[in-house]
């Protein structure tokens, strides 16, 4: 078989990231309809980066450098946030070809080849997260980067060379792929690593992995001369925090929930369902290596947003690539190698409707009708490009307490229980009632950063707030991100000691996050003043402030 990689291959891949690449570049901007906070909490992540900040060393947060590092990139080359991701999304997805290309060309045939591409490259140019809600948002994008870079690897890894083997290449591919999915989202790598591993050796692959993990490390090595030593204690730091988290325990289905879900479980029994088949069709290797992986998937599954199971489709391409010659059959009668096809086809089906979803996403952008979006940053004149719907940008819905329910149920909550939305938030011996912001953090966060400019508190000031996001920077140039602060606040006060003041929202994102950091401001023993208050917000002057920390921003 030649080497060199088919002609049809490369024009199907440049033809997918040109064509999905471009529906999203055609509005000539970015206009998103769904979770406005996780796109807030996207923005400030990488308006810190543009600025000089370095990831878990000046802020704290879990997600790699390289998940937001290349938007941060366009935004300091002069282009508003709309564009500039819009433009990182197409920048990953072709440094992602060549990697996808030779898996490609060396493990599929025919059509099978064509469908790999256009699938690893819907992940990393779609406009929504996955599901099956035909909406528009850039919330969790660093799970679909991450799935598309761990799934050429695992490719590599997982199913043996068509031709003429070069484990120089391939070797060299997984490693620099995984040590790329280390910096964007560890998770993967560490629940991936044993199946790879396993997955080589049973191949026979001894040197492919030699040569990954001597990859991997020159990578990372690399890596590590533009980030610093102190990058990485730092960066495990954000883990465990977050691992920890009273916040955020698990984002989506308990992992018992999820495994037995009616969306999921049906994939879920057909990928058993395949490692027996393979076992009994002779293909013990790669019925042993999918044993070993689909925990792993299920795991990685489990703890991201949504639990949208992004290698369904990909395992279903994969059972066609090992299914062994006509003939074989199992104990029961079955010609293994059809019945692998029916399991790869219903495979396929089920992770049909979220690929679509992936896969229209830039079509539904650029047909998007536009007239009832505003801009997410009403004042802005840089960042203009970037838009929300208008009732979010100008309207804010909140939830009260017991007060939005009939009353005959205000009983039923209980208020000792930690997720009651209804639980208040005593400050300094006043209890501020429960009030979460269900809809319209755009227009809450605009409206307090316009009204801390108006009564002077908006001078370079760093003001730390009692919620989940503490985002105020984006919205007034007038104020300052607080150093060592975090723009998605997993756990304890990070930034308290060079924070100025401490914002309390009357309404939060997060009604049981507030109450948490208040009454951790209270145990430690924070002195606090208020300085202002309105039918928003109570701002408290922190006399903890540390100037002389101040100097690290």
């Amino acid at each position: 078989m030649k080497s060199t990689i088919r002609p049809g291959l490369i024009l199907t891949a440049l033809a997918t990231v040109a064509l999905l690449g471009g529906l999203g570049l055609a509005k000539g901007g970015l206009y998103m309809n769904w979770y406005e906070g996780d796109v807030l909490h996207l923005l400030e992540i990488v308006v810190r980066i543009a600025e000089g900040q370095r990831p878990h060393i000046d802020f704290m947060t879990p997600i790699g450098v390289l998940a937001v590092w290349p938007i941060a990139v366009f935004v300091q080359a002069g282009l508003g946030l709309g564009m500039a991701i819009l433009a990182a999304q197409i920048a990953v997805a072709l440094v992602l070809v060549p990697g996808v290309l030779r898996a490609a060309h060396s493990r599929f045939e025919g059509g099978m080849a064509h469908l790999f591409i256009v699938l690893m490259l819907v992940l990393p140019l779609a406009l929504v997260h996955g599901g099956t809600d035909a909406n528009i948002s850039l919330s969790m994008h660093y799970n679909r980067w991450a799935w598309a870079f761990s799934l050429v690897a695992l490719t590599l890894a997982f199913l043996p060379p068509r031709g003429v083997a070069r484990p120089g290449l391939d070797g060299a591919l997984i490693g620099a792929l995984f040590a790329v999915v280390v910096l964007i989202k560890v998770t993967y790598v560490v629940a991936l690593a044993p199946a790879v591993i396993a997955a080589l050796l049973m191949r026979g692959a001894g040197r492919d992995l030699l040569i990954a993990v001597a990859a991997g490390i020159v990578t990372l090595v690399i890596a590590t001369l533009f980030l610093g030593l102190g990058f990485w204690p730092a960066y495990v730091a954000d883990l465990l925090t977050t691992a920890h988290s009273e916040v955020r325990g698990y984002p989506g289905l308990p992992l018992n929930e999820m495994i037995t879900a009616p969306l999921l479980l049906g994939a879920h029994l057909l990928a058993l369902f395949a490692v027996m088949l393979l076992r009994q069709g002779r293909q013990k290797s790669a019925g042993l290596g999918l044993l070993i992986l689909f925990p792993a998937f299920v795991y990685i599954t489990f703890q991201n947003f949504g639990n949208d199971p992004q290698w369904v489709l990909w395992l279903g391409l994969v059972l066609f690539a090992v299914r062994p010659e006509a003939g074989v059959r199992n104990g029961w009668g079955w010609d293994v190698r059809a019945a692998l096809g029916m399991v790869a086809v219903g495979m396929l089906v089920a992770g049909s409707a979220s690929f679509f979803n992936l896969a229209y996403s830039p079509l539904r952008h650029a047909s998007l009708d536009t007239t009832g979006y505003a801009q997410m940053f009403p004042r802005a004149t840089r960042h203009n490009d970037i838009f929300f719907p208008t009732e979010a940008v100008h309207g804010v819905r909140l939830t009260l307490g017991g007060q939005s329910r009939f009353d005959v149920f205000a009983t039923v909550s209980d208020p000792a229980d930690p997720d009651d939305v209804r639980k208040p938030t005593v400050l300094s011996g006043e209890t501020i009632e429960a009030c979460g912001v269900q809809a319209g953090m755009v227009a809450w966060f605009d409206q307090t950063a316009r009204t801390l400019e108006a009564e002077g508190y908006a001078d370079g000031a760093q003001i730390m707030v009692a919620d989940l996001l503490s985002n105020l920077p984006l919205f007034s140039d007038r104020l300052s991100f607080v150093t060592g602060g975090a723009p998605w606040r997993y756990d304890g006060l990070p930034g308290i000691e060079t924070a100025d003041y401490v914002l309390v929202p009357i309404c939060a994102v997060i009604p049981r996050v507030r109450q948490m950091i208040v009454q951790q401001l209270q145990d430690r023993g924070v002195p606090l003043r208020e300085v202002f208050r309105n039918d928003m917000f109570i701002l408290l002057e922190n006399g903890a402030q540390m100037p002389a920390l101040a100097s690290i921003r």
